[in-house]
This record gives structure tokens, C-alpha cells and sequence, in this order.
């Protein structure tokens, strides 16, 4: 495996340091023949960082974040003869509650959780996808610093809090999801989009060219972008959804659509 041709095929900056701690964990994986993984990362990053893995035969790549469906994963490196469960990833799940249900703020969000996690002084890298419900948060993280939130996170804005580790996986929310048919005038992003969020074509290309559009992770400006079977939509603000099937065009020469939407 050639590191210095890896890394430039990757552009300088941010990416290209993450990419550079990802082979890190590569070779210490190959070279100690043991399993090895990457702080969270974005989904997109890992999936262009798996890709540009593939041609490493000794080596295969897994990615996972703590359930189905997360945005920010790990990526776990594995001889390529052996197979990495997803029980050996390090990878701990803390439940976040009020200390009283009486007092303190009744709508914290995701920000609120992260900011104060961050707060901490924990790297976001430590940090995977956080699952707000009413009166709680279940938080995915590194699990070499579960120990130390639970101790020193007594607070999530100004509301009083209990950090604890979960036992019973049973314990955290499934993503709610609905599946809705729908027809759009083509299979374009914009149009798409706003068939799904109720927003006029004008709108939907706003925030598209606005960076606030996502398909499969990977941020997309152009607003003709035409999407396909699987491919998951995100609209900052709005929600996401994936596009489940394409039905072919309707009388009214529209086409039908079936997505699945996160509630």
C-alpha cells in the first residue's frame, strides 16, 4: 500500500488530515494483523475514504456508527480473510436525562446536547449521531470517553443532567419513518425535494444552491441533479427522506414516486 499516493489522491486541507489518520489506522492494522478504527466522521467522507481503500487487498473496510441508518460513522479496518462484527466497534451509547422533569428547558435540541458535550472539551470526532426524544438524548461516542462524560456532564444548556451508559439496546428510539406516494414533474432534485417538503420549485433551488441539500451525505448544488432508486435526501431545516421506487410516468406525465420519509 502506497501511503504518499493514497494521500495525494485526496485535496489538501481537512479532508485530506482525516484521510491521513485513516491510513494511519490502515497500516496499524495490517502491520499488527488486528482490527483498528477511526474517530466518527461524516458518512460521505467515509464512503469516499472506503472507495479510495478498495484497490488494498490485504485490507477490508466496514463502516458503522452504532445502528442502521447513522450519519456520522466509524470506519473499522479488518484483515481482508476476517470478518469485523459490529459488537467490535469502540463504540458506547450514553442516555442523556434531566435530572427533573419539572425543571429546566422542555425543548433541547441537538445542539444544545452536542454544544455541551463540546463544551467538555471532547474532539467532535468523538462524538457520532445524537437521537433527541422528549426528555432525553441517546448519544453515540468513543467509548474511551464515556467514563469521563458520565462524570463531568452535569449540565445541557441550563437544564440539570444524568449522563449513563445503556444496556439494553431495546432501549433506544427507532427513527420514525412514513412512506408516502407522490408524483413529481421529473426525478430533479429540486422537484423532488419540494414534492416531499411541500416547498415551491423557487424555494427548493434556494436551498439547493444555498449548500443546504445533501444526497447520499455529499452536499449538492446543482438543482437538475437527477436522483435514483436508494439515493437519501437531506434538506437542512426540513428533514430527509429516501427515494424508495420509481414508478414510471402517470397519465398526466408526471413521474410516481414512493418515498420514505423520517418523521
Amino acid at each position: 500500500m502506497d501511503r504518499q499516493a493514497l494521500l495525494k489522491s485526496v485535496p489538501e486541507g481537512e479532508e485530506r488530515l482525516l484521510f491521513a489518520k485513516a491510513l494511519d489506522q490502515a497500516f496499524f492494522c495490517i502491520k499488527r494483523r488486528e482490527p483498528a478504527f477511526t474517530d466518527f466522521m461524516d458518512r460521505a467522507k467515509c464512503d469516499r475514504f472506503a472507495q479510495r481503500l478498495l484497490g488494498v487487498r490485504e485490507l477490508k473496510t466496514t463502516l458503522y456508527g452504532g445502528m442502521e441508518d447513522c450519519e456520522r460513522q466509524m470506519m473499522g479496518f479488518s484483515l481482508a480473510e476476517d470478518e469485523l462484527s459490529t459488537e467490535e466497534f469502540p463504540i458506547c451509547i450514553l442516555k442523556i436525562r434531566r435530572k427533573s422533569k419539572k425543571f429546566g428547558q422542555s425543548d433541547l435540541s441537538h445542539r444544545d446536547y452536542l454544544g455541551s458535550l463540546l463544551g467538555l472539551g471532547i474532539d467532535r470526532g468523538k462524538v457520532g449521531d445524537i437521537l433527541v426524544t422528549e426528555d432525553s438524548a441517546f448519544c453515540f461516542v468513543s467509548e474511551e470517553i464515556a467514563p469521563y462524560i458520565c462524570v463531568a456532564l452535569e449540565q445541557v444548556s441550563k437544564t440539570a443532567v444524568v449522563a449513563e451508559a445503556v444496556d439494553d439496546v431495546a432501549e433506544i428510539p427507532r427513527r420514525q419513518t412514513e412512506m408516502k406516494r407522490i408524483t413529481a414533474a421529473s426525478l430533479r432534485l429540486d422537484a423532488v425535494a419540494g414534492e416531499v417538503f411541500h416547498l415551491s420549485r423557487g424555494k427548493a433551488q434556494q436551498l439547493i444552491q444555498g449548500e443546504k441539500a445533501t444526497v447520499n451525505w455529499n452536499v449538492i448544488t446543482n438543482t437538475s441533479h437527477l436522483l435514483k432508486e436508494g439515493d437519501m435526501v437531506s434538506l437542512r431545516g426540513f428533514g430527509r427522506f429516501r427515494l424508495k421506487e420509481i414508478h414510471g410516468k402517470t397519465k398526466k406525465d408526471r413521474m410516481g414516486l414512493e418515498v420514505e420519509k423520517y418523521i
